[in-house]
């Protein structure tokens, strides 16, 4: 086992780049297509193999050709999928992606069966990981890692609401959500700044060790010292916001894992999703790390107490 292990959800994205929402029953060319491997933890656990981290994927797959080309994929960046399960049985999970460029905007269809896990399935490891990485996808493996790994330093990407993400959004160490999650988790109809002490205080009842609250354009929610700040979003011009959710997660995994301290590593990952945002794709999208510290030297932002 590697130093960073991730658990969850894969899939290959189908992205259609246009420069407009389609109507309803009605054809259109396009000009662009990518195909690329995606999810969550899999979109994760790519950027931290691309930047050199030792890192485990446990994750299920066909032995399609969709599930052979996220292989490869995982594997040029040296992820370690020893642990993960492919069978000719399952069927890879596809997601159709239409990106608005214009408004940097996606839609996403994704179409996945369960998987189900074998009783004689185990974790083999040399090493226990230091760092697992969550998206609330896979419940039975990430049990099974909750299980094995209790002294590891827990994270959880939860990103929709659903009760597996619920549950394990109780237990990790950093529970990192989207706004959509907070929003169904606390019965806010509409997250701002008249209720963010609010929203975060509710979410404190879920999880009571740390807490960020992910809101898109508007930045996150965090805290810090006893208070909660809003730390902005870097301001940009978005393309294609497919991944950034992923990315933003995966960077703040490979700051925890070089002792960046809370404020750096939410610096850190907003940059890192902010510069994903400004290309098309999932994975293509991932900034290199040069260019991250280039514009965290230019962004002296540190948040607002609410």
């Amino acid at each position: 086992m590697k130093n960073i292990l991730c658990v969850g959800h894969s899939a290959c994205d189908i992205t259609y780049i246009m420069d407009e929402f389609p109507i309803e029953n009605r054809k259109y060319k396009v000009n662009e297509t990518k195909i690329m491997g995606g999810g969550p933890t899999g979109n994760a656990s790519y950027l931290l193999g691309k930047y050199g981290e030792d890192v485990s994927y446990i994750t299920t797959l066909g032995l399609d050709a969709y599930g052979v080309n996220i292989v490869s994929e995982l594997e040029s960046v040296k992820v370690d999928l020893k642990n993960s399960i492919l069978k000719k049985e399952y069927t890879t999970p596809c997601s159709m992606i239409i990106t608005n460029i214009k408004t940097g905007s996606r839609t996403i269809l994704n179409h996945r069966n369960k998987n189900f896990i074998p009783d004689t399935y185990k974790i083999n490891y040399i090493n226990k990981p230091k760092f697992i990485l969550f998206d609330g996808h896979e419940i039975e493996l990430a049990r099974r890692a909750l299980n094995e790994f209790p002294e590891a330093i827990t994270i959880l990407d939860a990103g929709s609401y659903k009760l597996e993400t619920v549950e394990l959004g109780a237990k990790v160490d950093y529970l990192i959500c989207s706004e959509d999650f907070a929003r169904e988790y606390t019965e806010i109809e509409e997250v701002n700044k008249e209720n963010y002490l609010e929203v975060f205080n509710k979410m404190k009842k879920l999880n009571k060790k740390n807490i960020i609250i992910t809101l898109g354009e508007k930045g996150c929610l965090y805290k810090k010292n006893g208070e909660i700040y809003n730390y902005p979003a870097f301001e940009t011009k978005a393309i294609d916001t497919t991944g950034a959710g992923d990315i933003f997660h995966g960077a703040f995994v490979y700051a925890l894992s070089n002792k960046f301290d809370l404020m750096k590593a939410i610096k850190f990952s907003s940059v890192c999703a902010s510069l994903s945002v400004e290309k098309i794709g999932g994975r293509e999208s991932i900034p290199m790390l040069e260019d991250i510290y280039k514009r965290m030297e230019k962004w002296e932002s540190i948040g607002l107490k609410i």
